[in-house]
C-alpha cells in the first residue's frame, strides 16, 4: 500500500514538479533583481523541459526527466540599450503564476501525506 502511494507517477510528477517550480522561483527573483543590470539576459528553465516531461509523464516515468539547471534566455529582444532583456511585467506574472502552480503541487502532496497519516492512525487529523 505504501510503496504504492509513494511510486505513483501522479506523487512522483508532482515532487519533481515541485523542485522545478522552486528553481524556475529563483531563475524569476534572478531576473527581478537583476533589471536594471546593464546588458544582463534573462534565465529560465529550458525550453525543451516541459515537452521531455510530458513526455515521461505519458511513460509513468517523470523521475527520468532532470533540469540540470537554467539556461539563458537569448531569444528574447533586448528591452533597453544597454541590451538587458527582462520585463518587469513579464517576470511578475510568470512569477505569480509559478507560485500558483507550487501551491496546487503542495496541496497535493500534502493530501497523499494526509491520506498515508489517516491508513496509519486509522483517524483523520
Amino acid at each position: 500500500m505504501i510503496e504504492r502511494l509513494f511510486s505513483s507517477p501522479n506523487y512522483d510528477a508532482a515532487k519533481r514538479l515541485l523542485d522545478v517550480s522552486v528553481l524556475r522561483h529563483e531563475a524569476l527573483a534572478s531576473n527581478i533583481a537583476n533589471l536594471e543590470t546593464p546588458g544582463y539576459r534573462r534565465v529560465d528553465l529550458p525550453k525543451d523541459f516541459q515537452t521531455a516531461f510530458n513526455q515521461a509523464l505519458r511513460s509513468g516515468k517523470p523521475k527520468t526527466v532532470t533540469v540540470s539547471g537554467l539556461i539563458q534566455d537569448n531569444d528574447s529582444p533586448a528591452q533597453r540599450k544597454d541590451g538587458n532583456n527582462v520585463l518587469l511585467q513579464d517576470e511578475l506574472m510568470s512569477m505569480n503564476k509559478n507560485a500558483a502552480e507550487y501551491e496546487a503541487l503542495s496541496e497535493f502532496v500534502t493530501g497523499t501525506m494526509k491520506t498515508l497519516h489517516m491508513a496509519i492512525a486509522g483517524r483523520s487529523q
